[in-house]
C-alpha cells in the first residue's frame, strides 16, 4: 500500500499539465458549490426576515371578516378592544411578542406632491424588538407613542422631496367612510434596504392612527412573534379555540406566498446543487478517461512488469483521491473567501428589484458557514474518487500486449 501511495503521488506531480487541468475543474466546482450555497441561504434568510417583520409575523390574528377582505383593508372589521385580546394571546406559552398593528391606505400630500401609500400604526416600544426601527433610522429618530410623529422611508422622502421637520398631511377615510386628515411631523427617515418598504410604507404611533381612523382601542391585526418560527403552527392551533370563531389565526407557513417561495427556492437550490455536482463529476470523469487513454502504454507496461488488476485499480483511485483532496482544498479556500466577502459586502440587486411588490431587499448577503465549506470540500473529494472508479476498471481490463502497441 505504501508503494502504491508513493507511486500515486509521483504520478500526480509528474504530469503537471494533466493534473492542473483536472484539479482546476474540481477546484472551481467546489468553490462555486460553496459560494452558491452560502449566497442562496443568505438570500432566503434576507427575504424571509423582511417578510416576517413587516407582513406575516410568525402568526397573525384578524377578525374573520377582515381576513376575508384584507386586500380592501376593511377597517370597520378591525379587532375591537385589541388590548384585551393581546393580553390573552401574550399569556400563551411560546408567544414572545404580541402587538397591535393598524394598516390603512392613504393619500399623502406635501407641497403639492401626492402619493398613494400604506400607513401602519404601531406600538413603537413593542415594535423595536421586531423592526429594530432605531437601528434603521438614517436621519433623526424613531417615532414615540402618544405623538403626531411619522417615520418615512428614504425612497418616499426622495419622491416627496421631504426632510426632517417637515409636516406631512395624511388624507384617508375613517372606518365609517368619512374623510379624515391629520398632520404629522417627520422626525425620522429610515432605510430598511427594501424598495417596497422604503417607498410605500410609513409608520405612525398606533394611538395617532386610531384617532385618525376613528378606531379608538382597535387594531386591524394582532402581530405575533414566537420563540421559535417552526412552532408557529402549533401555537396558532392553541390560540384558535381560545379566541373563538370570530377570529382567524394564521401561522406564517399558511399565509401562502412566503412559504411557497421558501419551498420553491430550496428546491431550486437543490436542483442547482445537483447540476453542479453532476457537472463536476462529468468533468472529472471525462478528464480521467483522457488520462487513461494518454497513459495506455504506461499502464500496459505496469501490467507487463507484474502489477495486478487490483493494484492498478488501487493506484488509479489513490491518484484521484490525492488530486481530488488537493484541488478540493484549494476550491474550499476560494469558495470560503468568496462567501465571506459576500457576507460582508453582499450583491447589489437594487436595479432588479426596485419595481417588485414583494418585500425583498436591495442587497443580498451570503451566510458564511464552515459547514458549507466542509461539505463542499467533501463533495469534491468524493466526486473525484468515485469518478475514477469506472476509468480504473477499464484500465484494469487492458491487455499488456495490446496496450504496448498503442501510440
Amino acid at each position: 500500500m505504501g508503494f502504491l501511495l508513493r507511486l500515486a503521488i509521483r504520478n500526480v506531480f509528474r504530469n503537471t499539465r494533466r493534473s492542473i487541468l483536472t484539479g482546476t475543474s474540481i477546484m472551481f466546482s467546489v468553490a462555486i458549490l460553496i459560494f452558491a450555497w452560502s449566497f442562496i441561504e443568505g438570500e432566503i434568510k434576507g427575504i424571509f426576515d423582511t417578510f416576517i417583520r413587516f407582513q406575516s409575523g410568525n402568526i397573525r390574528i384578524m377578525t374573520r371578516e377582515f381576513a376575508r377582505r384584507e386586500k380592501m383593508l376593511p377597517l370597520q372589521y378591525s379587532i375591537p378592544d385589541y388590548p384585551s385580546v393581546q393580553k390573552q394571546v401574550a399569556a400563551v406559552p411560546g408567544v414572545k411578542i404580541a402587538t397591535g398593528r393598524l394598516k390603512f391606505g392613504v393619500l399623502l400630500d406635501f407641497e403639492g406632491n401626492t402619493k398613494q401609500t400604506l400607513g401602519m400604526g404601531i406600538d413603537p416600544v413593542a415594535e423595536e424588538n421586531i423592526l429594530d426601527l432605531s437601528k434603521k433610522i438614517v436621519q433623526g429618530r424613531a417615532i414615540r407613542s402618544a405623538t403626531d410623529e411619522v417615520n418615512i422611508g428614504v425612497n418616499l422622502a426622495r419622491d416627496l422631496k421631504m426632510k426632517l421637520g417637515d409636516i406631512l398631511t395624511v388624507v384617508t377615510q375613517t372606518a365609517y367612510g368619512s374623510l379624515s386628515a391629520k398632520n404629522f411631523k417627520v422626525v425620522g427617515i429610515y432605510d430598511f434596504d427594501s424598495p417596497t418598504i422604503d417607498r410605500k410604507i410609513f409608520l405612525v404611533p398606533l394611538n395617532s392612527a386610531q384617532d385618525l381612523l376613528d378606531l379608538s382601542g382597535s387594531a386591524s391585526e394582532l402581530f405575533i412573534i414566537t420563540d421559535q418560527a417552526d412552532s408557529a403552527r402549533r401555537i396558532a392551533q392553541n390560540l384558535a379555540p381560545l379566541l373563538g370563531d370570530g377570529y382567524k389565526v394564521t401561522a406564517w407557513q399558511d399565509q401562502g406566498s412566503i412559504y411557497f417561495f421558501m419551498v420553491l427556492v430550496r428546491y431550486l437550490y437543490l436542483i442547482i446543487l445537483i447540476m453542479i455536482v453532476l457537472l463536476s463529476a462529468f468533468t472529472i470523469l471525462n478528464t480521467m478517461f483522457m488520462t487513461v487513454l494518454e497513459r495506455t502504454r504506461e499502464l500496459g507496461m505496469m501490467k507487463a512488469l507484474g502489477m495486478t488488476n487490483r493494484q492498478l485499480i488501487a493506484l488509479m483511485l489513490w491518484e484521484a483521491l490525492i488530486l481530488g483532496t488537493l484541488a478540493s482544498l484549494a476550491g474550499a479556500v476560494l469558495g470560503a473567501g468568496l462567501s465571506y466577502y459576500a457576507t460582508l459586502h453582499g450583491l447589489d440587486v437594487s436595479k432588479t428589484v426596485e419595481n417588485m411588490e414583494f418585500p425583498t431587499t436591495n442587497v443580498y448577503y451570503a451566510v458564511f458557514s464552515w459547514s458549507y465549506v466542509l461539505t463542499g470540500f467533501l463533495v469534491g473529494v468524493v466526486c473525484a474518487t468515485l469518478a475514477a472508479v469506472f476509468p480504473a476498471l477499464r484500465a484494469a481490463k487492458l491487455e499488456p500486449t495490446e496496450a504496448l502497441h498503442e501510440i
